[in-house]
């Protein structure tokens, strides 16, 4: 039996697996091969093997999977030794088929679990009919002759019913007329086609909160400094919070150019020696879907902010509270994507509509407006708004960020970059435009963690191996006290998610 390589590759990842039967690629342990790729599905591609023939399915992923830039769809594509096949955003893999050493002693019948004996006819060949017949007369018809056209009565045969049965499957019963319900579940076998099972909701799922996180985990803009104003407080009536907010843009640049200092150690999304707790591992996957439902059920329900003008209520009313944008111990890197165009109002129903001077949606950004001392007619003013909008979450999580960030400024005397807090709808929308891996935007059904307020996100790219080590470790040492539910994230967004709960209350599970 020939021996099949399939060597995989994207920016972050180089891995070499032989393919001995089947094998899955993906983006979660639903796949036998996990890849940091954002843009792949749970379970993506899979490769298998029928004797020396290697086959490859999409498994009905988002953005599919191609063969010389030629989409597979349906049936299994076979592939030979030297293609390329992509998938996923960035992810190549090439097929290797090499002949083993036990596959070139002549007369060795090769098989596999399942597959199909083959047999190589040696015999010499003769120069016309009569010496054959002479040669049969005097010989009877040698077994292996008789073995080789059984053989290929019995391929013949198979391969019109695995055509036939792979018609049918990918048919899905024409005569029913247009069917946009997916079909269950099937498993095929036949004799070209191990015993597998095709899934048809291998794509991103909008009640899964792993896909949801993935999809909705767009990475802003890099945030220009030199575009960033000071913060000041000059309000008679300011609180003692709302005064630490004054911070200066230069303090904010020293604190950016600090967390980026070289290290000596190895930095990236997988750098050797990353060790991941198993609480950072997915189990907050069920968590925060378990408490992102419970505040869409409340009484009354959390109503996520669908606009700039939203976010500008909760700041007013103190549903959530504003962040300094630096201080020793951390700084954000948010609103990089903020713009200076005029603010609009968000509906799944009428999509983004202007908001008119004097309207419910215009009050609160004219109030919030003047209590920063900007104009919603000065397009700089405007972009101020958004990025300080974009520094508020619930108020349950400062005090968790806070411990974060000092114990890390202690140990390592940088600040933490943080990357991502609350974001609105229409903001968040904006950023997944270019995302290949984003949801269709299905409705108010959906509640992204950040638009409820109560995560967000640590850059860990730029961080050695020995920091990110650490920040795992403070974090599972909190969800194990029940403060938080964190994951670790790979791709292109690579950062550790924290979740913290609306009530302070963790749930059971």
């Amino acid at each position: 039996m020939k021996k099949i390589t399939l060597r995989i590759e994207n920016p972050f990842e180089h891995e070499t697996v032989a393919l001995e039967d089947e094998i899955s690629i993906g983006r979660t342990d639903a796949s036998r091969i996990v890849l940091s790729d954002s843009g792949l599905s749970r379970k993506n591609t899979t490769f298998f093997r029928d004797g020396d023939a290697v086959y490859v399915v999409d498994e009905n992923s988002t953005n599919g999977t191609f063969v010389a830039g030629e989409r597979v769809s349906g049936a299994p594509v076979r592939v030979f030794d030297g293609d390329i096949i992509t998938l996923g955003s960035e992810t190549r893999v090439s097929v290797e088929i090499v002949e083993s050493r036990e596959s070139k002693v002549e007369n060795q019948t090769a098989s596999t679990a399942g597959g199909i004996a083959k047999t190589k006819d040696q015999r010499p060949k003769t120069k016309n009919k009569k010496s054959k017949a002479q040669n049969t007369k005097s010989n009877p018809p040698p077994m292996l002759l008789i073995g080789a056209i059984g053989s290929a009565v019995v391929i013949l045969i198979l391969g019109v019913a695995a055509i036939l049965i792979a018609n049918s499957i990918q048919g899905g019963g024409n005569g029913g007329g247009n069917n946009s319900v997916n079909p269950p579940s099937q498993t095929i076998q036949a004799a070209l086609i191990p015993v597998r099972v095709i899934d048809p909701l291998g794509g991103e799922d909008p009640d899964d909160l792993d896909d949801l996180i993935a999809s909705w985990e767009t990475e802003e803009k890099e945030l220009d400094v030199a575009t960033v104003q000071d913060v000041k407080v000059s309000a008679p009536d300011a609180t003692d919070d709302e005064k630490l907010l004054e911070v200066s843009a230069s303090l904010l640049a020293d604190r950016k150019q600090k967390a980026f200092e070289p290290r000596s150690q190895p930095t990236g999304i997988t750098p050797a020696g990353l060790k991941v707790p198993p609480e950072l591992r997915g189990d907050g996957v069920i968590k925060q879907k378990t408490k992102l439902g419970q505040m869409l059920k409340s009484v009354p329900p959390y109503q996520q902010p669908m606009d700039f003008a939203d976010l500008a209520q909760k700041r007013l009313n103190k549903e959530l509270i504003e962040m300094p944008m630096a201080a020793q111990s951390y700084y954000l890197e948010v609103g990089g994507s903020a713009s200076e165009s005029p603010f609009t109002a968000f509906s799944f129903q009428a999509g983004n509509t202007p908001i008119l001077q004097g309207s419910p949606k215009h009050q609160p950004l004219q109030q919030l407006a003047a209590k920063y001392g900007v104009s919603l007619d000065n397009p700089t003013g405007r972009k101020e708004i958004r990025r300080r909008l974009l520094r508020m979450f619930n108020q349950r999580a400062r005090p968790v960020l806070l411990e974060l960030a000092e114990a890390y400024y202690q140990k390592f005397n940088r600040p933490l970059r943080v990357t991502s807090l609350t974001r609105s709808m229409d903001y968040q929308i904006l950023l997944n435009a270019n995302n290949p891996n984003s949801f269709v935007v299905r409705g108010e059904g959906s509640l992204p963690p950040h638009t409820s307020g109560c995560a967000f996100d640590l850059a860990r790219k730029h961080m050695g191996v020995d920091e990110q080590n650490f920040v795992m470790e403070e974090l599972a040492r909190m969800e194990r006290e029940r403060k938080l539910d964190a994951l670790i994230e790979y791709g292109a967004n690579a950062c550790f998610h924290v979740f913290i709960y609306h009530d302070g209350i963790a749930p059971n599970m």
